[in-house]
């Protein structure tokens, strides 16, 4: 063995023990939040892998992922270009196996190497030039992107350098390498410089190595695992219900880093500051509070900053010592301040209660961060430990407690202007074809009452048999579980189940696709499990069936608002819009549509709320309606229609 192959092998270690080093606290700090099992579905996750991560699907949802397209596959085929670069340095004559003499993958290799520096250099003109609000132009990002920049030059003019010395057939076509070779002449300087670029190479290599760890490219390592244990569930079923008879819990919801699950956790890691997610986030577009992006990030942080403290805190915990102090040590000063709370110091409430749950963050994330289930647990913790919560919120929960609605009403009045109708209750018509449940707006706001009465008068022109449960349907629950209060979810949820069960329903039609996804995909989770269908899809299929006949000729534009929990939640774009072209009207797409359309600011609990903060979501969605020059808006959400018309007025 050489002297340079024998340094190269102690710098390879070393290298290694130093990412290794930085690398294993980190996984530690990963194990201590709380085990949650993601590896179900082996051959779905692993599909879904490598559709996702070799092929960039969702980064190609925008034409710039085009960039990151290019430098993730040109780095796979660099990677194995530098593997051949290595072991010439070690071994004279070392060919890569299959790969190391074919001419191909020479010209491959250097195509592809120059599409990486034109996209890093695109990379950096972006971020320093043209400095977008998403992306930071810091030292970290320029560091990386002079990495691979240099990583890639000195590839370049170590290969040029070794074809001049020796006119390999098998790089004939390496376009870039033949080039620089001819730039040079004489065999002994020539073979001292290859050498020295040799190791400049390998040592930028192995400093990016063990750089990664220790900056946001730690998501180069997280993400196939974040894409692989990505959650399954139905995307309106991933909030996870709490066991709250569990007398052993000793706290609901999370208020310290830990208390999140692993795969949280791999979240922070995974988190590539792309900023994505805070560009159609209505709280962070709207002037909140809530940056998606900063969210991940001080976590993060957060999560790094502690982790060596809670390592200790947790082995000290499990061998019984006191975990303030290390074993043995006697206090002689006063005790240091109070680390940082998750809640308060790290992530304020501003910026919890600022979250509309749009699932936007999720949609845009290239990754498959989750975020909405942190704030949930956010809000679960500062509801049933804390009593924290907006003042509004407590009118909010008190009348669904009471009366089984938000609104406050009477619930002996629920679904009165359908009795007007015609219309039965289960326990009058067990037999009916299906249940209809119009919801809490449907049957007591005046304007969405309209709606529940329009849609009673299609079903029964269709023929169709319908029931309600009449005073006996409660509020589904959503905005109590999105506001963090679980105890008032599971109590109405138990309420509504038993009576569906006891009715033995299962199929239910309903306009408000809030209660689509909580009877659909979150009752589920307590033995509710029903056939739920959104009014647009039971009336595309009256109308394809033939049992309900529209004229059209309307000739009216409109636009159409996608709700957050029809389309993101729930994957129901079309079908609203096909009604409306069946109808005859002239269809005006709003810019932010489909799964970028823009919140109207109700979700996640934030109807019952005050928005005090920087501009109104609703209004800013309605500037949108208003700048399509359509005559109509049309929406298919009860909280829609409250939120736009009034940032319309």
């Amino acid at each position: 063995m050489t002297i340079n192959a024998i340094v190269f092998w102690v710098v390879l270690v070393a290298a290694l023990g130093l990412f290794a080093y930085s690398l294993v606290p980190r996984v530690r700090f990963l194990l201590l939040g709380r085990p949650e099992s993601r590896t179900d579905q082996v051959a779905r996750r692993t599909g879904g892998f490598f559709v996702l991560v070799f092929g960039q699907k969702k980064l190609l949802k925008e034409r710039v992922g085009i960039i990151h397209f290019f430098i993730f596959w040109g780095f796979i085929v660099i990677a194995f270009g530098t593997l051949q670069v290595i072991g010439e340095g070690v071994h004279k004559g070392f060919s890569l196996p299959w790969l190391g003499g074919q001419q191909w993958f020479f010209l491959l290799k250097d195509a592809l190497s120059v599409i990486v520096l034109v996209a890093v250099v695109v990379a950096a003109y972006i971020r320093y030039v043209v400095r977008p609000q998403r992306l930071k132009a810091n030292l970290e990002a320029g560091i990386i992107l002079t990495l691979i920049f240099l990583l890639v030059v000195t590839e370049f003019f170590y290969s040029g350098i070794g074809y001049a010395l020796d006119h390999n057939a098998s790089r004939s076509l390496a376009f870039v390498a033949v080039g620089i070779s001819k730039l040079f002449t004489g065999a002994g300087a020539l073979g001292a410089a290859q050498r020295g670029l040799w190791w400049v190479h390998i040592l930028l290599l192995l400093g990016f190595l063990v750089y990664i760890p220790n900056s946001k490219h730690l998501h180069l390592i997280a993400c196939p695992f974040n894409e692989w244990m990505r959650n399954l569930k139905p995307r309106g079923g991933q909030i996870y219900p709490m066991d709250l008879e569990d007398e052993s819990i000793e706290e609901f919801g999370v208020s310290k880093i830990q208390g999140f699950t692993r795969k949280q956790l791999l979240d922070l890691y995974s988190c590539a500051e792309c900023g994505r997610c805070q560009d159609n986030c209505p709280a962070f577009q709207s002037g909140k509070a809530l940056s998606s992006k900063q969210l991940m990030i001080n976590m993060r942080d957060h999560l790094v900053e502690q982790g060596p403290d809670l390592l200790r805190q947790s082995k000290a915990k499990a061998e019984g010592e006191d975990a303030a102090k290390p074993a043995g040590a006697k206090v002689t000063q006063e005790p240091s301040a109070a680390p940082p709370s998750l809640i308060g110091d790290v992530i304020t409430p501003e910026e919890i209660w600022a979250c509309t749950t749009c699932y936007s963050f999720q949609e845009q994330c290239p990754v498959q961060n989750e975020h909405v289930n942190k704030i949930v647990d956010m809000r679960r913790n500062l509801v049933l430990m804390e009593g924290d919560f907006p003042k509004e919120a407590n009118l909010a929960f008190r009348n669904m407690e009471v009366n089984g609605n938000p609104f406050g009403e009477s619930a002996l009045i629920r679904g009165d202007h359908l009795k007007k109708l015609g219309v039965p209750t289960l326990a009058e018509k067990p037999e009916a074809e299906i249940l209809y449940w119009p919801g809490c707006a449907g049957s007591l706001d005046p304007r969405n009452q309209k709606v529940s009465t329009a849609f009673v008068s299609l079903a029964q022109a269709a023929g169709v048999t319908l029931a309600t449960l009449g005073n006996e349907e409660k509020c589904c629950g959503d905005s109590a579980r999105r506001l963090g209060n679980e105890y008032l979810f599971q109590s109405l949820a138990a309420m509504n189940i038993e009576t569906l069960n006891g009715y033995g329903v299962k199929k239910i039609v309903t306009q408000c696709p809030h209660c689509l996804n909580t009877l659909k995909n979150e009752y589920p989770q307590f033995d509710g499990d029903f056939e739920v269908v959104h009014h647009t899809e039971f009336l595309n299929d009256l109308i394809a069936s033939g049992r309900l006949k529209i004229s059209g000729g309307w000739g009216k534009a409109v636009t159409y608002h996608d709700p957050c929990y029809l389309g993101r939640y729930n994957g129901v774009y079309e079908l609203p819009r096909q009604l409306l072209k069946n109808a005859g009207f002239d269809l005006v797409e709003m810019p932010r549509k489909k799964g970028k359309a823009f919140c109207c600011g109700g979700g996640g609990g934030r109807m019952w709320l005050e928005e005090t903060e920087g501009e109104r979501i609703n209004n800013m969605r309605a500037a949108e309606v208003i700048g399509t020059g359509a005559g109509i808006a049309a929406v298919a959400c009860p909280y829609c229609m409250t939120m736009l018309n009034d940032g319309i007025n």
